[in-house]
């Protein structure tokens, strides 16, 4: 698990670039939703069933809307 506040693993940076279609040199963890076109309420959902699967740790339904960039995300990888 990554506890450190705008970090995220590289590989979730990656698994992020491939939900997204994007580069992965295109991201950073403060990355956000709708910044870039991609990243839709489709994809979003994807990245966080994504996320779940590669990582391993379920994510709650009411966090979601909070994800709001990157980062959020690293308390799930």
């Amino acid at each position: 698990m990554n506890s450190e506040a705008n970090t995220v693993p590289c590989e979730f940076l990656e698994l992020a670039a491939d939900v997204f279609g994007v580069d992965v040199e295109t991201l950073t963890p403060e990355t956000a939703y709708g910044s870039i076109e991609a990243w839709d309420s489709v994809a979003h959902l994807r990245l966080v069933m994504e996320t779940e699967a590669k990582f391993g740790k379920p994510i709650p339904l009411e966090a979601v809307p909070n994800l709001k960039t990157l980062s959020d995300f690293g308390r799930y990888c």
